[in-house]
């Protein structure tokens, strides 16, 4: 029995000693690479903060080329896709069988874990800065320098995908669910059940009332920005122009109607402004956090002012009590070039949904630090 466990140990190591490896033989390791192409992390993964491991299986031929590619995994949000590619453009050191080259089946895994590079969010540093516009409507009037302390807002509007983890989250929040109260009867309208429409993912989330924006925020840990909160962000950086960029517009700089047939796109479709925040004029308009009060401008204060309350908290706690029209910033695919001004400013009833109204979220305070 003692010599019989010998032999059996020296078979196994003359074995590990191969250099011929199979799925069968090593199912969890993978070949040597030559030259190894690393994944593109998806966007829209990114966007939903999604993170995973894929598994491939493939034959690697006698020239080290991946062939016959599967995913074993379904992790959706294109890592396949995007693990499939990597594996395409890679090569590897061809098993070996009786001292010469032979192909072999492997799994091979690419995992995909965010980086503080691919975070959402966006620092705005604490500061002043010059609000409203002294060219436009009498509720943007006059122009007056606010203070605000350091928040994060989001680089990009909520999406479709980002809004379902939601209502998956929370069912009281789905289409045929929600209280009516909480929406005017076009609530997701564009959605199928709980599924929005096909192939758009990235694209901003509509038809959402106020109130299912302050819902998801406050579920995200986050909130929806003050009027303040948007328009500084908006300007990124800059001072007294009219669009996040600067005093004109065409269909280069924004999403917004210009007399031609338009439709929304895919959230960062045109370029960021100054502080790499997408779609701050254009797309869809976006709900802000204050009650809209025409004539806060003339009495707002110094130090960061929110309409209807006295502090943020009174929001974030009694939101769905709230009954007062609701700020809306950004102008949209249906808005003209004038409506989608960064000092515009326009409003609506806190349960209305609109084809062309989304929203983004901020982050109060200084949390731990994020990098662009």
């Amino acid at each position: 029995m003692k010599g019989t466990t010998i032999i059996t140990i020296i078979i196994c190591l003359m074995f590990l000693s191969s250099n011929y490896l199979t799925a069968d033989t090593y199912p969890n390791i993978p070949p040597r690479f030559k030259k190894q192409q690393k994944p593109v992390y998806p966007k829209v993964a990114i966007i939903a903060q999604k993170e995973g491991k894929v598994i491939l299986l493939a034959t690697i031929d006698v020239n080290g080329i991946a062939k016959n590619i599967k995913a074993l995994t379904q992790l959706g949000f294109e890592f396949e896709e995007a693990a499939i590619e990597a594996l395409k453009k890679s090569t590897f050191h061809p098993a070996i069988r009786q001292g010469k080259p032979a192909s072999s089946v492997v799994r091979i895994p690419y995992e995909f874990k965010l980086g503080t590079s691919k975070l959402d969010m966006v620092l705005i540093p604490a500061g002043e800065f010059q609000m409203g516009s002294n060219n436009g409507s009498l509720d943007e009037k006059p122009v007056h320098t606010v203070h605000l302390d350091a928040y994060y807002i989001d680089r990009y509007e909520v999406t479709n995908a980002q809004f379902k983890q939601f209502i998956d989250a929370n069912p009281r929040w789905q289409k045929e669910q929600i209280p009516r109260i909480y929406h005017d009867g076009y609530y997701l309208a564009d959605w199928l059940g709980n599924d929005y429409p096909q192939g758009k993912g990235d694209h901003p989330v509509v038809y959402v009332s106020w109130y299912a924006a302050m819902a998801y925020a406050k579920w995200a840990n986050k909130r929806l920005p003050t009027e303040a909160e948007w328009e500084k962000a908006a300007r990124g950086g800059l001072v007294g122009k009219k669009y996040p960029w600067g005093d004109t517009i065409d269909s280069t700089n924004a999403n917004y109607f210009d007399g031609t047939d338009r439709e929304i796109t895919p959230i960062a479709s045109y370029p960021a402004n100054g502080y790499g925040l997408y779609d701050m004029a254009g797309n869809v308009r976006e709900w802000c956090l204050d009650a809209f009060d025409e004539n806060f401008y003339k009495s707002s204060p110094r130090e960061n002012p929110v309409a209807g309350v006295n502090n943020l908290g009174e929001v974030m706690d009694d939101f769905i009590n709230l009954k007062g029209n609701r700020a809306l910033r950004g102008g949209s695919w249906l808005n003209s070039a004038h409506s989608s001004r960064i000092a515009n400013r326009s409003w609506r009833a806190p349960s209305d949904t609109n084809p062309n109204e989304g929203f983004r979220c901020v982050k109060s305070g200084n949390p731990v630090p994020l990098q662009k």
